[in-house]
């Protein structure tokens, strides 16, 4: 009997908005979770912390920061939609790094302007 190989079906993608690698050095802020932002678009971001900081993902406010430029969106309304464990801890350092994944809700005129600006000028292609 001959097995016919199996066919995967292209991926279809999900996604509303491109996803952009932002330039080093710009965090996301909030109350629960402080880390690197990994990659963003005009529905929301990812970044990495360390699980010290936050272990329940919930709805929150966000800030995005760029150091070395000091650019801030703040009050950004967020939702939680992945947090993930990336990298587990060791037994001299028990700190483990996950990576959360939020969607932007009810941005303002304002924030969406800034937001938009920000992908267009702090970012370095797609991801």
């Amino acid at each position: 009997m001959l097995l016919s190989p199996i066919k995967e079906r292209p991926r279809e993608e999900r996604r509303q908005f491109v996803r952009y690698r932002p330039k080093g050095g710009t965090i996301a802020v909030n109350d629960h979770a402080l880390g690197p932002v990994i990659n963003i678009s005009m529905g929301g971001l990812s970044f990495r912390y360390l699980e010290g900081s936050s272990t329940e993902p919930h709805s929150d406010s966000l800030g995005i920061f760029l150091g070395s430029d000091d650019v801030l969106i703040d009050k950004i309304t967020t939702k939680v939609i992945s947090d993930q464990l990336i990298a587990q801890g060791s037994v001299f350092l028990q700190i483990s790094t996950r990576q959360r994944s939020i969607q932007f809700l009810n941005l303002s005129e304002r924030q969406r302007k800034n937001l938009k600006a920000f992908i267009n000028e702090k970012t370095q292609g797609t991801y």
